[in-house]
């Protein structure tokens, strides 16, 4: 079994992803804690950095059989996440200590390692146009905040937002205006200015990741 060595760079945009052939990946606490930190700042309580794994093929994101962290004679594994979720704790301590941190994925797909910029919660049945309209502008601090000094420069300004669902789920957003936006792959793309001003959408499940939608890194 191999094991793949990953470093987390800076981040400007909502994703990266290291591409590698193994099952098992390795790395330092310090380097996710470096990315997480982020995430104990005031002005983005509604968003999160999160960390997965997603099919190099299908951009589905890769089940994590197993997690934990390591170093000498210590061992603790990381709870599971019925999203895939690779849930890692922020602390001091643990960074002063910097153990190794190893995930297991199925042994058949080739999964990259993937940062994102996310909401802390799932959406379903209705949403409003306020609701969404106050994570834009936290999604936005966030992103600048990972990608360091300048990023406000050159970071894509959020215009809406990116809901992903699971693959059993198929529809589309319907909003209250009339119009609506099919799922493709399991995914739609909205813009603040596709609900209206007062208005709200439908959905038709609950999603299991709300991203960024940034039109002008596309």
């Amino acid at each position: 079994m191999k094991v793949v060595k990953l470093a987390l760079l800076g981040l400007a945009a909502s994703t990266f992803a290291v591409p590698t052939l193994a099952q098992e990946y390795m790395f330092t606490y310090s380097k996710l804690y470096s990315q997480m930190k982020n995430n104990a700042k005031e002005g983005h309580e509604d968003v999160k950095v999160a960390f997965f794994f997603v099919d190099a093929d299908s951009k589905n994101l890769c089940p994590i059989e197993k997690a934990w962290m390591e170093k000498e004679e210590h061992y603790e594994e990381l709870p599971p996440s019925p999203i895939n979720e690779l849930v890692v704790p922020l602390d001091n301590n643990l960074k002063s200590a910097n153990p190794l941190v190893f995930v297991h994925t199925p042994e058949d797909q080739r999964c990259d390692f993937s940062m994102v910029v996310m909401t802390t919660e799932p959406m379903s049945g209705e949403v409003s146009y306020g609701e969404v309209e106050t994570l834009l502008p936290q999604m936005q601090v966030m992103l600048e905040d990972l990608g360091g000094m300048f990023a406000s420069w050159f970071t894509p300004d959020v215009e809406g937002i990116t809901l992903e669902f699971a693959p059993n789920i198929e529809g589309k957003v319907s909003f209250s205006n009339g119009g609506s936006v099919a799922l493709q792959n399991g995914k739609a793309q909205v813009r603040l200015s596709d609900i209206g001003e007062g208005g709200y959408m439908t959905l038709p499940g609950e999603t299991i990741r709300i991203l960024p939608y940034l039109p002008d890194a596309e």
